[in-house]
């Protein structure tokens, strides 16, 4: 657990190093400098932490959350203005998510151990936990109503962002499942955000598969997950 901590902390202090320099435009004291600031451009670099509760979209009329899916978020962004006001721009971003969806669904196994997942209906049945945490690389088209010397402002930012899931684990009835092959590891999400200074509301959508079907039993029932995610981020300079 500590190991786990201190790798986090040390991966935070990077993406903060790397990403997260000193903001280009700041208060000036002269009405001289003031207009010499108007006329450059200036940035927003930020670090965003954002907490969502999930709502499984699937194609099958069968599937039930069972209790709440929620998505944790944290990273940095780097603002590049496209246009002299700053009110424009593009954001490129490097960050950590970390998913648990919790579903109705049971895994069972064929003969040749491939895996496959069926409904179960009996409400007092232990749940199946889906835990995905992954490596986020967000690109954001972002407009804002700031300036140079304003620094609480409306907002809204929408985009894609691509995850690689370098951990993927499932659990059921208290017991661990080997589920690494059965879920993909790279995937995309749209996303949304909008709101005024540091609370914004988030919304995101996942474009593609949840599972990697080339990996999974032929007794798969044809059953596709879209995580639909509905929070708050917030932006911090």
């Amino acid at each position: 657990m500590i190991f786990k901590f201190t790798y986090r902390l040390i991966l935070l202090s990077f993406l903060v190093g790397f990403f997260s320099y000193a903001q280009d435009a700041s208060l000036l004291k002269t009405e001289t400098e003031t207009d010499s600031l108007a006329s450059t451009f200036y940035r927003e670099d930020q670090i965003y932490l954002g907490v969502s509760f999930v709502a499984l979209v699937s194609d099958q009329d069968a599937l039930d959350a069972r209790g709440l899916s929620s998505h944790f978020q944290w990273g940095v962004v780097r603002d590049f203005p496209i246009v002299p006001s700053g009110k424009f721009a593009l954001g490129v971003g490097l960050g950590m998510g970390f998913e648990r969806y919790n579903t109705n669904l049971n895994r069972m196994q064929d003969v040749q151990g491939k895996g496959f997942y069926s409904f179960n209906n009996d409400s007092t049945s232990a749940p199946l936990f889906f835990s995905i945490q992954s490596l986020e690389l967000p690109f954001s088209f972002r407009w804002r109503s700031s300036s140079s010397t304003d620094y609480a402002f409306w907002r809204i930012y929408g985009g894609i962002a691509f995850q690689w899931n370098y951990r993927l684990r499932a659990e059921q009835n208290e017991l661990s499942l080997s589920v690494r092959d059965e879920l993909q590891h790279f995937g995309a999400t749209t996303h949304l955000s909008f709101g005024y200074n540091t609370w914004n509301f988030y919304l995101a959508y996942r474009l593609t598969p949840f599972f990697d079907k080339d990996s999974l039993s032929s007794q798969m029932l044809p059953l596709k997950l879209a995580p639909i995610k509905v929070g708050l981020i917030f932006y911090l300079l």
